[in-house]
């Protein structure tokens, strides 16, 4: 067995800096030399050893007699192919691109051995990272290696495979699964039956999702609290969940790709709502039922038209837009736009304030109980005008009395910001906030320390 396990220590030394000054203090008595670690009881030890890899858990076999078999009940297994080490020379006769099979090869062995001599106990964690370079029989034995571990009342699933690598069946009806992330290109339109009754985290990550997939994974998961999800295609327009309070969506989208946009999220429940959009191909409204949302963020880089976005965020305490595609948010919204009474911390990114003063002002004043403001000030964009003196663009003070910080990070040679500061300082001179400024680079520089200067 120890020949697929990589590199192992001959020799059992202390490599330990406080165990060999201890030594010496002692005059390297025979109770200071006492192993110690050994003495700690299996829980104990096995805690210590889920900071390691499985490869490096199973190299302590060679310590001692006490850890001879203390791997073969690691509650927490982690195999990763591109963490795997191993030293072996190639043939002469093989090249440098052999070296990834060769690596694969020790890794197939490695897993399959480790998992045929563990013992039957429990398992909490199973991670596999592994993208099989080819062969249809090892993805069998891959598949194995997930049921392994699904029968063997697991807890915490962390998958990250190649897209022609489908999931067994058993992932999606494991009882005892409370935390699942699955990273892979597969479709998962083919999943007839989902029950995960302790599911309560889930990370879909690159997965091609569609809405038959959603409502079956809402019905099988009654105490889903987090859920990630991360796609390229997505074809399902609606989420709907009682239980769900932590929901994040990274949409990228693909050019050229047919598919159905998200137009209902009613989630009664949420707490903390993320959306980041990577695509120029939303451009619908979206209705978002969140009555106990607290937090939320909302990133584009594209146009999302009118969205209605932010009516669906009127009961946050805390929100942050950012993204180039912000002032066009703003634009289309602002017309038809709540008040925003709970929100106490606002955050704004890559707007430029020089050019749309008035649009800014208009929008803050729909914060009447706004204590912290955070403003990121981006240059400005090609055919953008610096807007006028506040006289000229008539714009309302700030109507808040509460505001009591105002942080606004901005690129040190922007010859139009200091205008735009002008601006601020009128509009909330009533509050009485304090303004810090942040430089953060010049455009001329790669990169240079942050400075900041205080406005009272």
């Amino acid at each position: 067995m120890l020949d697929i396990l990589g590199p192992v220590p001959t020799k059992c030394s202390s490599k330990f800096p406080f165990e060999q000054s201890t030594m010496k203090r002692a005059g390297k008595s025979r109770r200071d030399e006492r192993d110690r670690l050994s003495s700690l009881p299996d829980c104990l030890i096995h805690l210590i050893m889920s900071f390691l890899t499985t490869q490096q858990a199973v190299q302590t076999c060679v310590l001692s007699k006490r850890w001879n078999n203390l791997w073969t009940t690691l509650p927490s297994l982690d195999f990763d192919l591109w963490k795997f080490k191993f030293d072996e020379e190639l043939d002469d006769s093989e090249t440098e691109d052999s070296e990834p099979r060769r690596r694969f090869e020790k890794f197939r062995d490695f897993v399959s051995t480790t998992l045929l001599l563990r013992e039957a106990s429990d398992l909490h964690k199973f991670r596999l990272f592994c993208k099989m370079f080819d062969r249809h029989n090892y993805r069998i034995l891959m598949r194995s290696w997930i049921l392994y571990a699904l029968k063997h009342n697991l807890q915490v699933l962390d998958i990250d495979i190649r897209p022609e690598d489908s999931l067994p069946f058993g992932v999606f009806t494991c009882a005892s699964l409370v935390d699942v992330s699955l990273s892979s290109y597969t479709s998962v339109q083919t999943v007839e039956v989902i029950n995960l009754p302790c599911l309560r985290r889930l990370h879909l990550n690159h997965m091609k999702l569609n809405q038959d997939f959603i409502e079956k994974l809402f019905c099988g998961c009654p105490v889903l609290e987090f859920l990630h999800l991360e796609y390229y295609i997505g074809e399902f327009t609606a989420i709907n969940s009682p239980s769900l309070k932590y929901l994040e969506i990274k949409y990228y989208g693909l050019r050229g790709e047919t598919e159905k946009n998200i137009e209902l999220i009613n989630t009664p429940n949420l707490l903390s709502f993320r959306y980041s959009i990577y695509s120029n191909t939303i451009g619908h409204k979206i209705l978002l039922k969140m009555p106990s949302l607290t937090s939320a963020s909302i990133y584009s880089d594209y146009h999302i038209g009118k969205s209605n976005i932010l009516i669906g965020l009127s009961n946050v305490q805390n929100l942050k837009l950012r993204g180039c595609a912000i002032k066009g948010l703003l634009k289309n919204e602002l017309p038809n736009c709540p008040e925003f009474s709970n929100v106490k911390d606002l955050s704004l990114d890559d707007l430029c304030l020089s050019c749309n003063f008035s649009l800014f002002a208009s929008f803050l004043n729909h914060f009447p109980n706004l204590e912290k403001l955070s403003l990121q000030h981006a240059g400005c964009s090609f055919g953008e005008k610096v807007d006028g003196n506040r006289e000229s663009l008539k714009i309302a003070p700030f109507k808040g009395r509460r505001l009591e910080t105002v942080e606004v990070m901005f690129v040190r040679n922007d010859k139009c910001f200091p205008q735009a500061v002008k601006h601020l300082q009128d509009i909330t001179e009533k509050s009485k906030a304090q303004i810090n400024m942040i430089s953060v680079y010049d455009w001329d520089e790669d990169c240079s320390e942050e400075t900041s200067q205080e406005i009272n």
